[in-house]
């Protein structure tokens, strides 16, 4: 550092000094400039310190505003001590932290942290040694959890009389949203980048920024999977399907029941068919398309599908590579459970049918899909009760979407 070489010099100058009146000066300086030397690093040690105070602060603030849906007020204390700790483990036992986390009425979060060591010059400059305070504020970024993203640029569609129901959370277009007048879409917010027409409600939001697909960065490979192409057909009786690779088409039908085992299940140039009065059932599971894959749920078809808890797809009931530029359609009228993420970077979510309630008996739902459509009588029903589930919230979307920095 060009300070602390300029200061070495200038103490070597000092002690090979021969002219008298510059070694006393040397004799009586020397002993003040090693204390405000030491003093410099002193104070240049506590800046540091407020600055990993400061980003501890910000790193809790912003995780308990994310989590804050699930955590509730009385938690978001344990919450945020547990991160600051987590952060500044490299400070344990030589800075004393104290943290408070309060939330306001807003739903913003403010964590203080305090951190008290000792100072060079024995607790005596300052007295009693340093203080150091740092706060931070933080608010999710939206009005409502993100629960659906038509992320194509295209049109959310939704005609005839069907409808889409997402009381409680965020229905966001990076395109249009077009509602014919005898549909409806409820939300608890709807925006749109370009324009909002039809039956909305509330009034929704135009012009609105873009916001990026959360999970772009996900690697979802289907190729280089090998298997033998085998088409499967159940039509009688209860039909236990492993997790692994499946090439080929599989059509459940008539009363048959495919159940799914735990697991990650990789469809490959496949169909999945449900039709008559079949049953697709599984807990744990996550469904992975590639490029040639997609569903088609119809006529009186069960559908009960709970996502991963655990692994590289927890929170994803379904997933597509993003060269799918499949539709996936749903019309039947009891696929009443698809608890977990769809998502279809590429691909278009088509439901249809008469009368039919679609995913109403799931906790909670999210869909993120370049295209969204709705019509028929259909109903499209997204709930968000992202606490009263074991399946996690990917990170980006319902409690877990993204929050910022206030303050």
């Amino acid at each position: 550092m060009g300070w602390a070489g300029a200061f070495a010099s200038l103490v070597r100058r000092f002690a090979h000094a021969r002219e008298g009146g510059l070694a006393v000066m040397a004799a009586t300086a020397l002993p003040v400039i090693c204390l405000m030397g030491a003093g410099a690093l002193d104070l240049a040690s506590v800046y540091s310190d407020h600055a990993q105070l400061q980003d501890a602060a910000d790193a809790a603030a912003l995780d308990a505003a994310r989590q804050l849906s699930v955590l509730g007020a009385t938690g978001v204390q344990g919450r945020a001590q547990g991160m600051v700790q987590a952060e500044l483990t490299g400070m344990s036992g030589r800075v004393t932290l104290s943290v408070s986390a309060t939330v306001a009425s807003d739903n913003s979060v403010m964590v203080s942290v305090t951190g008290h060591r000792p100072s060079f010059f024995g607790n005596l400059f300052p007295p009693g040694g340093w203080t150091i305070n740092a706060q931070s504020t933080a608010k999710p970024a939206g009005q409502a959890p993100l629960c659906v993203l038509q992320s194509g640029g295209s049109t959310l569609s939704i005609t005839n009389t069907s409808q889409m129901t997402a009381t409680g959370c965020l229905v966001q277009s990076d395109g249009n949203i077009a509602v014919d007048s005898s549909a409806l879409l409820t939300a608890g917010v709807a925006q749109a980048v370009g324009s909002a027409t039809g039956r909305i409600t509330p009034t929704p939001q135009t012009g609105a920024p873009s916001i990026p697909d959360p999970f772009a960065s996900m690697n979802i490979q289907t190729q280089g999977l090998l298997c033998s192409p085998l088409d499967l057909v159940f039509d009688l009786g209860v039909n236990i399907l492993a997790p692994g690779i499946h090439c080929g088409n599989l059509t459940v039908q008539q009363n048959a029941t495919a159940m799914l085992l735990p697991g990650t299940y990789y469809f490959v140039n496949s169909v999945l068919l449900l039709k008559d009065s079949s049953t697709l059932q599984g807990s744990n599971v996550t469904l992975i398309f590639d490029s040639n894959s997609y569903i088609q749920f119809q006529d009186n078809s069960v559908v009960d599908l709970t996502a991963a808890t655990t692994g590289q797809y927890a929170g994803f009931v379904m997933a597509t590579t993003e060269q799918n530029t499949n539709t996936f359609s749903i019309s039947s009228n009891s696929a009443h459970r698809m608890l977990g993420t769809l998502y279809m970077p590429a691909a278009t979510l088509a439901v249809s049918g008469t009368g039919n309630t679609v995913a109403d008996q799931s906790a909670w739902t999210v869909v993120i899909a370049k295209g969204i459509t709705m019509s028929g009588s259909a109903n499209l029903v997204i709930n968000s009760s992202y606490g009263s589930s074991n399946v996690p919230v990917p990170q980006g979307v319902g409690n877990n979407a993204g929050v910022v920095l206030v303050k």
